[in-house]
């Protein structure tokens, strides 16, 4: 009963703030301990953020060499450029000129990158991508307090898991992509806003998502379709003049040389992947048509059917959240690759979805171990310190033992089903990677294999709860009440 008064307990609102500051604290902890934010694809977001926080907005996107295949959405380099102007980083130097940037920023990378030599602009300037963290939390709290689950001790629970979430700090301490985070915080809060039937604000939060990175447009869909008529309009509405207020000024300024990183950011790079899409081996054009297009139809569809069977009722926390978990699996169904970045969203809302029904599910905690081992134990970027090799060998065995055990509670409680077989598959999962550095070759179990068994058990976790939502009406039977604590308590 006393965790039950932690979870449910109204919180006064300094406690509130004391739990952002506790998550806050070990997202950054969680980012610092091994080793601080790693280089990754910095080149996406560190020009655009120079430009932006010395006010040359016409070299947000100067040319690149091939070496870059492109250049983040403008939503994360116009804040971080901010944070940068404030923080005065980078300002021990003095910018570029615009003369010196060349016509048409030709020289801008290469001035930019002679200023940071002097400047020490790089790693002040990867530190301040955490602001991401912040959007992100931001998002979190609202979309619990519209689900009737904030300002109570779920609040701070949830923020502190999702910061301790691999696939989250790690957009920030490995890949230097924080517009992922940014992106997700701002489609939680336009959900938010679609929980309170505030069409105008979903245009917004949802424009703002989709220009900071392009998944977020699998978010925007499924709400669109369950917006009520005059909601629609009042989305569309809102959506639009918010691309048309931050894109036209850019391509102006540019010359319309930045139409291509405005609309589409990053997600348009061909990779050398090794997904179930890529072994099919199609041309390169068709493959990123592919894996692009073929989520957004299945969305739609999708979320058209749950509309259709649900009615109004697909705006309740309970139908919405799960149709909106379903609708970001589609993107890890069709990618040509795959990096632990990309199952943040998913991993993300799963937490939301857990702590709105007031469990935290096993399966849930299983699965997120699982995608954390594949898409992080092997991966040499991660640990940087002297201790990594004894952090390499230890943490697989970890988690197999404690695996090992919560598959003996559950048997001698007779309690042999969908639990066990995720624990089971943790263990397998444990003694694939472990100890990797000994055995290169393990990496190579070949990652379609991987995007099979973590996409189909996500599909399973995520799809669960939205069918018992979807079912409950053909029974005849009213929602149950969720469960207000404990982590594992359902499967």
């Amino acid at each position: 009963m006393a965790e039950q008064s932690w979870f449910t307990r109204p919180l006064a609102g300094r406690w509130c703030v004391l739990g952002w500051v506790v998550a806050t604290g070990v997202f950054m902890a969680c980012v610092a301990v091994p080793g601080g934010p790693a280089v990754g694809d910095a080149f996406e977001i560190i020009y655009p953020t120079w430009a932006v926080a010395h006010g040359q907005f016409a070299c947000m996107y100067p040319p690149h060499p091939a070496s870059i295949p492109a250049y983040a959405s403008p939503v994360f380099p116009l804040i971080n450029g901010a944070v940068g102007f404030v923080t005065r980083i980078g300002h021990s130097a003095p910018f570029p000129t615009r003369s010196a940037l060349g016509h048409n920023c030709g020289n801008g990378i290469d001035s930019m990158i002679r200023w940071s030599e002097k400047s020490g602009a790089v790693f002040p300037t990867l530190w301040s991508a955490c602001v991401s963290w912040v959007v992100l939390m931001a998002g979190l709290i609202s979309v619990l307090r519209a689900s009737g689950r904030g300002r109570t001790g779920w609040e701070p629970t949830a923020l502190v898991v999702v910061a301790c979430l691999p696939p989250v700090w790690m957009c920030v301490e490995m890949y230097a992509h924080p517009q992922d985070l940014v992106a997700m915080g701002f489609s939680l809060a336009a959900i938010a806003c679609a929980l309170r039937s505030r069409w105008i604000g979903v245009g917004v939060l949802i424009a703002l998502a989709a220009l900071a990175q392009p998944f977020a447009v699998l978010v925007a869909i499924p709400l669109f379709v369950v917006a009520p008529v005059a909601g629609k309009l009042r989305f569309a509405i809102a959506a639009v003049a918010s691309v048309a207020i931050i894109d036209l000024p850019l391509l102006a300024v540019t010359s319309g040389a930045s139409a291509h990183t405005v609309f589409l950011g990053s997600g348009n790079a061909v990779n050398i992947g090794s997904t179930v899409l890529w072994k099919i081996h199609l041309p390169s054009t068709v493959l990123v048509q592919t894996s692009r297009v073929a989520p957004l139809l299945f969305c739609l569809a999708l979320a058209w059917v749950v509309q259709r069977r649900l009615g109004p009722a697909v705006l309740q926390p309970s139908a919405l959240l799960p149709l909106i978990a379903v609708s970001l699996i589609f993107r890890l169904v069709f990618e040509d690759n795959l990096f632990s970045y990309y199952f943040m969203a998913l991993a993300v809302i799963l937490v939301v979805v857990d702590v709105v029904q007031g469990h935290i599910r096993e399966t849930v905690v299983a699965w997120l171990i699982m995608v954390s081992l594949v898409y992080s134990e092997p991966t040499l970027f991660v640990w940087r310190h002297s201790w990594d090799e004894d952090a390499r060998h230890w943490i697989p065995f970890v988690v197999m033992v404690v695996a090992l055990v919560l598959i003996i509670r559950h048997v001698l409680n007779h309690n042999i089903g969908w639990k066990v077989f995720m624990w089971a598959a943790v263990v397998v999962t444990s003694l694939i990677v472990w100890p990797l550095s000994n055995d290169p070759l393990n990496h190579q179990l070949s990652q379609w294999i991987w995007q099979i068994i973590l996409v189909v058990s996500g599909v399973a976790l995520a799809a669960r709860p939205l069918w018992s939502v979807i079912r409950t009406p053909a029974d005849g039977e009213s929602p149950p009440e969720p469960d207000p604590v404990v982590i594992g308590s359902t499967a």
